[in-house]
């Protein structure tokens, strides 16, 4: 019998995770950000394997034939290009199959459903962190957190790595909580990774307990921001 497509990707990616060095911290990373899907602190503590963590989640249907969402985040924590392009080619096709049999019926050209399964890869791939980046996605994301971090700030300047006499200066001489979020993305963001800056700020978001604010960036990086 065959493995389906999805059962062969699912399997892919517990391979591909487990020859990463650091497998472990990635499934700590994981479970953490997926705790509230988890939702049970029995199996949260139970969960020792990706493979584990993916059966817990398609129970949850966090996961589905219909949504790998989840599988992308895990090929995006792992930096893996080429697993993220055969999910979304996966995705792409999943979808497309719905779409044709949906409006075959309204005799749409074919050249119409080819466009919509190009348009609809090319968003999935735009939605990688590495990839590259419209400015004004980058403006999105920067003022999203600018309003939302709140007095969490000095807890997101520690956990990128800044320095305590920096943040100190930026506390002594900006008074509004904007002001101080604004001068501390200005120096993550003059010496920041331009290939792993978004990865850096979503862990560093979670680890400053903004685990929210951390979703609703990759809530903007999947949109279509030109």
């Amino acid at each position: 019998m065959t493995l389906s497509e999805f059962t062969q990707l699912k399997q892919q990616i517990v391979f591909e995770v487990g020859k990463c060095e650091n497998h472990i911290h990635i499934l700590n990373k994981l479970k953490e950000y997926y705790k509230d899907d988890i939702d049970s602190d029995r199996r949260f503590e139970k969960i020792n394997t990706i493979g584990q963590l993916i059966t817990i989640l398609e129970i949850r249907n966090v996961l589905s034939e219909d949504d790998v969402g989840p599988l992308k985040e895990i090929a995006r924590r792992i930096n893996n290009d080429e697993l993220l392009e055969r999910i979304c080619d996966y995705e792409v096709n999943h979808i497309s199959k719905g779409f044709v049999n949906q409006y075959v019926i309204e005799n749409i050209p074919m050249a119409s459903i080819k466009k919509h399964m190009t348009e609809n890869k090319e968003n999935c791939l735009q939605s990688h962190p590495f990839g590259a980046m419209s400015p004004n996605k980058m403006l999105r994301i920067r003022e999203t957190i600018i309003e939302e971090i709140g007095s969490f700030w000095r807890d997101l300047g520690r956990n990128l790595k800044i320095r305590e006499c920096k943040i100190d200066e930026i506390d002594t001489n900006y008074n509004s909580l904007p002001s101080k979020a604004t001068q501390l993305m200005n120096i993550f963001e003059a010496r920041a990774d331009k290939q792993r800056w978004f990865f850096v700020l979503c862990e560093a978001l979670e680890k400053s307990r903004r685990k929210d604010l951390s979703k609703n960036l990759q809530e903007i990086m999947a949109m279509n921001i030109s």
